[in-house]
């Protein structure tokens, strides 16, 4: 993993993509979740205060929807980090098998 001290050999760059990517995947479906909540249950009242039931009935069935929508991502995220951390295993090992090809060639 590492070719001189202190410095990162090809791969070390990829764990660290992965690391970031997930964690920001994860936060922001739990910041998006949680706002989106608690904004609904801020306008709630004025939602149910429209005089249109029509309206009224499309607004929560969007909102309804918006909220299906994150819980069925959510549902997929674990599904998509191994996707991510199969594809970065390949490369890593892809890269290694070049790399090893490369020197026993020279």
């Amino acid at each position: 993993m590492y070719s001189k001290k202190g410095q990162v050999a090809v791969g070390g760059s990829e764990v660290l993509t992965l690391i970031i990517v997930v964690g920001i995947a994860a936060l922001v479906l739990i910041f998006v979740s949680t706002l989106g909540g608690q904004t609904y249950n801020l306008v709630e009242a004025d939602i149910n205060n429209i005089s249109n039931t029509t309206v009224r009935t499309s607004v929560q069935n969007a909102s309804q929807s918006g909220f299906d929508a994150m819980e069925t991502v959510g549902n997929y995220l674990p599904l998509i980090v191994l996707a991510i951390v199969i594809s970065i295993v390949l490369a890593l090992i892809l890269g290694l098998g070049s790399r090893n090809a490369t020197s026993a060639a020279l």
